[in-house]
């Protein structure tokens, strides 16, 4: 069952933010905003804001924004259909599920997203409510796992059997063949589809912002002949290497912290997050990669890293350090006694010894040399030698040069080795990287013969354009005959901000649909850390660059209305003009080539009539 399109729209477009936020924390009228204390942190002053003209809210202290919808999904850890259907409610509004099967027109993606909700709810109701799922519910119940953070991190069964969820996806006309790219079913020998998770413990993996993109399933028993964990493989909707379980339950804690706790498994994770330690993230039992460090970076640098005590456990934790360290995070550990992991320690100690170990955690390269002594490796010179050239080698993946000269001192006192001799040896590791990239460099610029790859990047050495950020500004404010104006006059492609062309495309497509007011819009922007940039954006009365004096030839225009936007748009194209006869003039002076002159110099011709119109225009305005 689905809630159609054309229903939610209907339900944000009748509901008032005001009126649905006011029920749950205190708001009063500021200028044309309403702002309250935060919900989702401590904070004394209120940062919290809500714009009834744009019908979203944001957090100034912590990050939290969104639109009504989105305000009870966190509010109360509910699903989207679920924060539909209460705001439906509560005016009024009869909601009529939406039965059809999939169409050739629906976006693929959604069909995907789709596939995995039904899913996600088959996993969940055979834990909680099928007479199969007693020995699952058992299970957990000896976990220490409670009904209530089953329910929260949608953790469900899948029943023994050849074909439970098959049969439900046939009986709601599913895609066989999507269903299968998405991991949960399979073909055998004679092209016969199966289930392929039977008899496990499911744990959804969710994206950022919500939305189920895959599943692990854990036997609950050990099985020779059976793999302890089942994942969903990669697919249009999700890559393990770009995913981490439990961020988008913990990110709000993470940001509130500035700190987030690293660990291996969906146990882990989950017995930490019930014991009240909710800044916790998991790699899912992968080695930690470049891809996951920069998803976690958008919330904080700070982390400490808690993996299993036994050999394996503590040989990912110094590969990540590593990664880490590159990514410019401050890294710490935390070692658990022999025979612990993360689940085992919470459930047997509490939270009050967790909080000791994380006070008493290591910093990086106490942790390294900890582990290095344990192996031995320090008994003998020869080894020693090597140990703290790894160990200098770790130091030289810190870019701050203070930090690394600090820490540098700390090295040479531990092992009362001169600390010049220290230095030289992080000097020589640093030459070596430099070399190496250098050589990287110069073995990719032999492959670039052409005169124009033979040139400097000019374009990157010229200012972007000051005026994109304003024009993303207005295009999110909700006005039609605005956006209207700026999409005629300029489209994504000609925005120099790769993360501006983003959102300008996603303005575009909302528009193709007439669906243009900043909650829909906002609800398209699967990057959090873009998603934030723009409730900034919008929320905050901000001026644009200082170069608007310079280029403004009507003088003062109140802002966000029609001549403003035609304004903007104005110096927006201007200044393309003139950047465009710079990089030009820039390749005339660096190239010998006649021909390309003279065709660059009747391009800048054509562009200087292009700009004086644009400016004519603008005068008659």
């Amino acid at each position: 069952m689905r809630i159609s399109e054309q229903k939610i729209e209907e339900i944000r477009n009748s509901s008032n933010i005001v009126d649905v936020i006011s029920g749950y924390v205190q708001l009063k009228k500021r200028g044309k905003n309403f702002v309250g204390l935060c919900p989702f942190h401590q904070e004394k002053t209120p940062s919290f804001t809500v714009s009834e003209d744009k019908q979203i809210f944001h957090c100034f202290g912590c990050g939290a924004g969104g639109n009504a919808f989105k305000f009870l999904m966190d509010y109360k850890n509910i699903s989207f259909v679920e924060s539909v259907e209460e705001i439906a409610e509560q005016l009024g509004i009869k909601i009529n599920y939406d039965q059809t099967p999939f169409n050739q027109q629906q976006d693929e993606l959604e069909a995907f997203y789709e596939i995995n909700i039904l899913a996600a709810r088959f996993f969940s109701d055979n834990l909680l409510k099928s007479s199969d799922g007693e020995d699952a519910r058992e299970y957990l119940k000896q976990r220490n796992i409670k009904v209530q953070t089953q329910r929260l991190f949608g953790i469900g069964y899948a029943p023994y059997g050849w074909d439970n969820f098959l049969l439900l996806a046939k009986e709601n006309q599913i895609d066989l063949i999507k269903t299968k790219h998405l991991g949960l079913i399979d073909t055998n020998e004679r092209g016969e589809y199966y289930d392929k998770f039977r008899g496990r413990i499911i744990f959804p993996i969710f994206s950022p912002n919500g939305r189920v993109i895959a599943f692990g399933g854990r036997i609950m028993e050990k099985r020779e002949d059976t793999a302890k964990y089942l994942n969903s493989p990669e697919s249009k909707i999700y890559s393990k290497r770009k995913s981490l379980y439990g961020l988008f339950h913990s990110k709000d804690e993470i940001r509130k912290l500035d700190r987030a706790i690293l660990v291996e498994g969906y146990m882990d994770l989950v017995s930490l997050f019930q014991a009240g330690i909710k800044n916790v993230v998991a790699s899912s039992g992968t080695s930690l990669t470049e891809e996951q460090v920069q998803l976690l970076s958008r919330f904080t640098k700070n982390i400490i890293i808690l993996f299993d005590a036994d050999p394996a456990g503590q040989k990912a934790a110094l590969r990540s350090i590593e990664i880490l360290l590159k990514q410019d995070f401050e890294v710490k550990v935390i070692t658990l006694p022999q025979g612990e992991d993360p689940d085992s320690f919470i459930n047997t100690n509490g939270k009050e010894k967790f909080d000791e170990l994380v006070l008493k955690s290591m910093n990086f390269i106490e942790y390294q040399t900890s582990q290095f002594s344990k192996q031995g490796l320090f008994e003998d010179s020869a080894t020693a030698t090597q140990a703290i050239r790894d160990i200098v080698s770790t130091i030289a993946l810190v870019s701050d040069e203070l930090k690394r000269s600090i820490i540098l001192k700390t090295v040479a006192k531990k092992f009362n080795l001169r600390e010049k001799l220290i230095e030289t040896e992080l000097n020589n590791i640093l030459e070596q990287q430099k070399n190496r990239n250098n050589n990287s460099s110069q073995r990719q610029s032999l492959k670039n013969t052409s005169i124009k790859e033979q040139l400097p990047s000019i374009s990157n050495t010229l200012e972007s354009n000051p005026y994109e950020k304003e024009l993303v500004r207005l295009l999110y404010g909700g006005n039609e005959e605005i956006v209207e104006y700026i999409l005629e006059k300029t489209g994504y492609n000609s925005f120099t901000n790769p993360r501006f062309q983003k959102l300008v495309q996603i303005v575009s497509e909302g528009h193709s649909e007439s669906h243009i007011s900043p909650s829909y819009l906002l609800d398209k922007i699967e990057d959090d850390e873009l998603k934030n940039f723009v409730f900034k954006l919008t929320m905050t009365d901000e001026s644009i660059s200082k170069k608007w004096d310079d280029f403004s030839f009507s003088g003062k225009i109140e802002k966000d209305t029609i001549d403003y936007a035609r304004e903007t748009v104005n110096n927006f194209l201007i200044y393309q003009i003139e950047r465009q006869i710079k990089i030009n003039n820039k390749i005339i002076e660096n190239s010998k080539d006649e021909k390309l002159h003279i065709e660059l110099l009747i391009q800048n011709k054509d562009l200087q009539e292009e700009k004086k119109t644009i400016t004519n225009s603008s005068n008659k305005n």
